[in-house]
């Protein structure tokens, strides 16, 4: 079996050879996904990314025929079907992983084509500003999401909503994190491990109360087998398609609510003491955004 050194990437196979060049999806069903069940914990992300956002566009392609220009006409049409541009690079990163795998196994001979297409070079998140939902909008979106009680997607993006967290922090919930007698949830930054409260009102106390639970399972949001919930994206695009948003973000969610509270008079260390890390030019759109609404410079 291929060997992975500590640093992720995997080793080259003793006395290696150029072989033919395969399809790219049948490279990644014979070789990349067996390997990683068996290197890396992940591999289900992996596998679930590689079928909705690469293969339908890379898999027919042989890899030797796959090409710097390839990559960046596949990258253009992720962007152009509505994908954050984190989530671009994500998927790039995982692609160019794999061919990685492909260059250290004897398929290809060099790396050339793997420069970071021109698109992913500079975010275009800096462009886009946050997509803020009026109250009334905001109400129709909880009105769709209560449609599916029994999809613990559908109920993650509530507590969203109502308590402005991230989308990992609300799915690494564990019923130990909760506590409604304080009203608050205790939640733990990956980035810098650090806990916080975030708090939570009544009617998110409620709506936790109703959840649905099972014996054994310590998790907040788990799947049909009872495993922890860590995808929801492909529930949100049909969620947000009903809703007649296709262009909104999860991220979205938490602007929207960051925008209540400075509508509210919540000043900038409130957000950050509420909201946990939160971007300096966020704060400042959203205070601009406050301030022309209270100016009536915008209806």
């Amino acid at each position: 079996m291929v060997r992975e050194t500590k640093g992720g990437v995997p080793a080259a196979e003793s006395n290696t050879v150029l072989h033919a060049a395969p399809l790219f999806n049948d490279f990644v069903e014979e070789r990349y996904l067996p390997f990683v069940q068996q290197n890396k914990r992940s591999w289900k992300v992996d596998r679930g990314n590689l079928q909705r956002h690469i293969l339908p566009y890379l898999g027919g392609y042989r890899l030797s025929d796959i090409t710097a220009e390839t990559l960046q006409s596949w990258i253009d049409a992720l962007s152009q079907s509505g994908l954050a541009h984190s989530t671009c690079v994500r998927q790039y990163w995982l692609a160019k992983y794999v061919m990685t795998c492909a260059i250290r196994w004897g398929y290809l001979p060099e790396d050339r084509m793997l420069k970071t297409p021109r698109s992913l070079s500079v975010s275009t998140e800096q462009s886009r500003s946050p997509v803020l939902l009026e109250y009334s909008e905001l109400d129709r979106l909880l009105g769709i999401l209560k449609k599916y009680p029994n999809w613990s997607s559908a109920n993650a993006i509530y507590l969203m909503i109502l308590t402005g967290a991230s989308k990992s922090e609300i799915l690494g919930l564990r019923w130990e994190d909760v506590d409604l007698a304080r009203g608050v949830l205790t939640v733990t930054a990956n980035f810098t491990g650090r806990q916080r409260l975030i708090p939570l009102s009544s009617e998110a106390q409620k709506f936790i109360q109703k959840l649905p639970r099972r014996e054994g399972i310590p998790w907040l949001f788990f799947t049909s087998l009872g495993t922890h919930l860590t995808y929801i994206t492909r529930d949100w695009y049909q969620i947000r398609e009903e809703f007649g948003h296709p262009e909104l973000r999860l991220q979205d969610l938490r602007h929207t609510f960051a925008n209540v509270l400075v509508s509210m008079g919540v000043n900038r260390e409130g957000l950050r003491t509420i909201l946990g890390h939160y971007k300096p030019a966020t704060l400042t759109f959203l205070s601009r955004q406050a301030s022309s609404v209270k100016n009536g410079e915008v209806a």
